[in-house]
This record gives structure tokens, sequence and C-alpha cells, in this order.
């Protein structure tokens, strides 16, 4: 059976250009991998899940339609479907350019030249009358490509709590999430405009930044909200706004679990691997400076909205990380449990019978008397300790196992496995664009370069470590050439950028400004002029600190 990959892509702004580099080398290394004659069937590698939040959304959305069709789209280093609109395409006076359906009532930068960039990647292989030839990458097999991007949903989803002895409390839930399944059998019938117009639209809604670009407005299906107890039944479909995914979940390793449990069922998870690509996954946000003496209004509301993004960034791997020392626990205990029945005296057999006695009222009242749900866990269980103690004879192991079920269930741990979880990363300071809240890298092309690079070199070091994805050695490929970076720019500040480009970036902000108070009825001459004062005297002066000015 073949080695599995689910890659989970982080929101990064500008530093998309850093994951664009991460993703090619690796998708080209798994390629020239499984391709090797070397290579066994046990050994092959196969992406079969991919999620992302913010920028790491548009990358995945990307990377699964190049995979599924678009072979060559990923071939030349500096040429490809990642390199293009995140190195290429995309820059600061572009952003700063109102064009098409932007409107300086939505948004400080240009909204439409995301869409313009998106149709260009993702529906641009529909814009001919003719059939786009087909082509799959090495590194996706014939069975399910699954794809996750983490939503904000600003309209919200209502939800009830029972409340006992009577009544609910209403909540609304607006983390929100859109999955799109690929199976082999339905691929052709995939591949076409509409539906990738779709997935385009809320590709361009999982990054929109708050501010920075405008809510995106999708159609979504009743059936897509399966959570229980909804306040109210949903229409068939249903419009909702959407920004920036990352603001709620920015690491959706969570998603990428529950994809690969319906895929792997908890089975063979020796075989299951999870890759986390991002920028910066250890930088901290802390900040000791800040104090009820200094709390101004000002303040406490950068240190609150900050607080709020930032306690989006790591849930999911934190969860992860909280169930994988349980797991660990729970599987050190049945193995300590499993000695103790194997040493082949009275003492063991007497043990087991013990055990199994116990063990068989305490299931049926932990899992509700559900028998069928006891023969599905007892199975899982049985599966994936088949290997451990293969002397253990069957009365025995069946005790063994149910006594591990009972342990299981009653930490909460039904069918939660460990979690094999790579990541590669880099720190700021090897980063030309983590400045400006990670804008920087707009600001000039060579950033952008300079970031990509570092993310090839980031992956080139990552693949050629042994043991990687249980290989008895480490993925087998050649990387192609790497066209060398300018390693001045590591650690840029934003003080080193294009100082013009900065003034006009401030200018924008502050005419967004002008355009809320507006918004918010203040008009006329008389107030225009206040505003216009405000703005010099209080928001001019903050922004040209904020950009260093």
């Amino acid at each position: 059976m073949p080695k599995k990959l689910a890659i989970t892509i982080s929101g990064a702004v500008s530093l998309g250009s850093y994951e664009a580099g991460v993703l090619y080398e690796v998708i080209t290394a798994i390629g020239q991998h499984n391709q090797d004659p070397r290579t066994s069937d046990e050994e092959k590698i196969y992406i079969d899940v991919l999620t992302g939040a913010s920028a790491g959304g548009m990358t995945a959305a990307i990377a699964a339609q190049k995979l599924l069709y678009e072979a060559d789209a990923l071939a030349d280093p500096y040429d490809n479907a990642f390199y293009r609109p995140w190195v290429a395409e995309i820059s600061i006076e572009r952003l700063l350019h109102l064009h098409g359906h932007d409107s300086p009532t939505m948004s400080i930068m240009s909204s439409q030249t995301v869409v313009d960039i998106s149709e260009k990647m993702l529906t641009g292989r529909y814009a001919s009358h003719l059939t786009p030839p087909v082509k799959p990458h090495p590194a996706v097999d014939g069975k399910n490509l699954n794809l996750g991007l983490a939503l904000a949903n600003l309209n919200g989803v209502d939800y009830k709590l029972d409340t006992k002895p009577s009544g609910s409390v209403t909540y609304t839930r607006h983390k929100d999430e859109l999955i799109r399944r690929f199976p082999a059998a339905d691929r052709a019938g995939d591949d076409n405009g509409s539906l990738w117009e779709a997935l385009r639209d809320a590709a361009v809604s999982c990054g929109a930044f708050p501010f920075a670009f405008r809510p995106v407005e999708l159609v979504r299906h009743a059936t897509e909200y399966e959570l229980p107890d909804q306040a109210r039944p949903m229409p068939q479909t249903q419009n909702f706004a959407y920004t920036d995914g990352g603001v709620f979940q920015n690491e959706p390793i969570g998603i990428a679990k529950r994809l690969v449990d319906e895929i792997d069922e908890h089975l063979n998870l020796e075989k299951r691997f999870f890759l986390f690509v991002a920028p910066d996954l250890k930088g901290s946000a802390a900040n000791s400076d800040f104090n009820e003496d200094n709390a101004s209004l000002v303040a406490t509301a950068g240190r609150l909205v900050g607080s709020i993004f930032n306690q989006s960034r790591f849930p999911d791997l934190l969860l992860a990380e909280e169930k994988n020392r349980e797991v660990e626990l729970l599987n050190q205990r049945a193995k300590a449990l499993g000695e103790m029945l194997t040493k082949g005296d009275t003492s063991a057999t007497t043990l087991a019978s013990a055990l199994e006695a116990a063990a068989t009222p305490l299931l049926s009242a932990l899992f509700g008397d559900d028998q069928q749900a006891i023969a599905d866990a007892q199975a899982r269980l049985a599966s994936q300790f088949a290997t451990d103690f293969p002397g253990m004879g069957a009365p025995t192991r069946k005790a063994w196992i149910d006594t591990i079920l009972t342990l299981e269930r009653a930490a909460g741990l039904g069918e939660t496995d460990e979690m094999t979880i790579y990541s590669v990363t880099a720190s700021d300071k090897e980063l030309a664009s983590a400045d400006l809240m990670a804008f920087g890298g707009f600001f000039a092309r060579n950033y952008r370069e300079h970031d990509y690079e570092v993310g090839r070199e980031k992956a080139q070091v990552f693949l050629k470590t042994p043991g990687i994805f249980g290989l008895p050695g480490s993925v087998r490929y050649t990387p192609l050439p790497n066209a060398g970076r300018d390693k001045s720019l590591a650690g840029l500040k934003m003080r080193q950028m294009d100082r013009d480009l900065r003034v006009k970036v401030r200018d924008q902000i502050l005419d967004r400004f002008n355009e809320i108070l507006i918004q918010l009825g203040v008009k006329g001459f008389l107030w225009g002029r206040a505003v216009r004062e405000i703005a010099d005297l209080i928001i001019k002066p903050k922004l040209n600190k904020f950009l260093d000015l």
C-alpha cells in the first residue's frame, strides 16, 4: 500500500510566494520519486488531501486543479502555476489600482486584481471552445483528491443548544468551510468551467483580507451544512458573504484530519502523513510591554484586534499536539498491558479473564448498548494493533483489545489517531516579505523572488531528510537548478522598502478613512474640513509611524 499525504497551507498574504516555492518543490519531488524505477508501490507517495486558509486557500485550489488535469503547469520552476500568481503577477501597483468592479467604498485595495489573477490561473483553462487536454500529475493516484478551504461567514448560521428542563440557547457560527471531493470516477465531469468558477470564487473569498479586499458572496447549498441542531431549516440554496478564512482558522489542519478520517477510516496510520506549509510557524505575537498604565483606547483596540487574529492561528495545531500526547499515552498503556498479558504464566491467563469480564459490561454502558458500534471499534483497534505481540492467543488478544477500547472510550479518544505532522517553515529573519503584516512582498518582485527561493531551499532540505514519510532513505528526486537570490534581502524591514510606494499606500488608506466617515453620515463643507483636519492631525501621523515614513 502506498503512502498518503495531506497538505495544509496556511494564510500568508504576500508570503504566498514562500509557500509557492515549497509547494512547487514538494510536488515536483513526489512526482519524480513516484516515477523512479527504484520506487516500489509501497514507497510511492500520493497527495490526496489539500486544505488552505487565506492565501493558502488560493494555492490549494490551484494545486488541486493542476494535479488533476495539468501536470505540465507545475513543471518549470520559474513559469509554473504557483510562481506566476504569487511572484510574477501580483504587485502593490496592481493592488492600488482600482478598476473593474472595484469601489472605494468597499476596500482599500483592488479586489478586481485578485479576481483577474484567479481567472487566469483557474478558469483560464476553459476560456477556449476546445476541450482542454488532461494530464494528471504523478503525485496523485487514481483515487480521491479532496480540497478543503477555510472560510469566514459574515452572515453566520444559527444553531441551538437545548437546555434543561426546557428552552434552548441560539448561537451563530461564523467559522465555515468549503469541501470539494474529486473521486476518480467523476474527474472527467469535474473538469468544467462552471465548477471551477465556483471554486475560484471560494478561493478568492478565502483570501479576502478584511478591509484590504471586499467580501465575496458565495452560493451555498443546504447539504453543505450537516452539523446537527440548526436553529431553523436552511433553504436549498443560500447566499453568504465571506471574508478571509484565516480570521477563524488560519492553519486548517482540522479540516485535513476530517477528510483523512473519511478516506482512511482510522486504519493504516503508519502510511499516513501530514505536511504543514507556513512562513514563521513558531513566531511569537506576545507583547510584554502592554500593561494597564499604557492601555489607551487606541492601544487596547490594537492589541485586541491582534489578539483575535493571532488566536486564530494555531488552534488546530494545538489540538493536534494535545491529542497526539493523549493517544501516545494510551498506546504506551496498551503496550504495557500487552506485555503483562504475554508473560506466559497462569497470572497472565487469569488477568485476561478478569479484564474481559470487566470490559464487556463497561463497553455496553459506554457505547449505550450499541453492539454494532462496539464491533466496529473492536475491528478498528484489532487492525491498528495487528502486528503487536504476534504470539498472543485469540482469547487473550480479545481481552486486550476490549480493555484498550474501554480506556479509549472512557478518555473520549474514540477514533482519535496520532498524527505524524511535518512542517516546512521559515523565520521572519530569513524572509524578505514578512514586514508590514506580511504585505511587504507586494512592494517589489525581487522580494517575492527571494522568498520563493527560500521556500524551494527549505523544501529541498526537508525532502532530503533520511526516513521522511517512513521511507528507508529520502525522497528520490533531483532538484532543478535554483536561480539564486539576493541574500541581503533576508529580514528586510519596512524602512528599506520603496518610500514612494509606502506614501501611496498611506494616501489610499487616508482616502478610505474619509470614505468611512462619509458612509457614517459625516457630510457638508464644515464637516468635510473637520474630517480632513482629523485625518491630517491624527490618522496621518499614525500611518506614518506604521509605514515608517
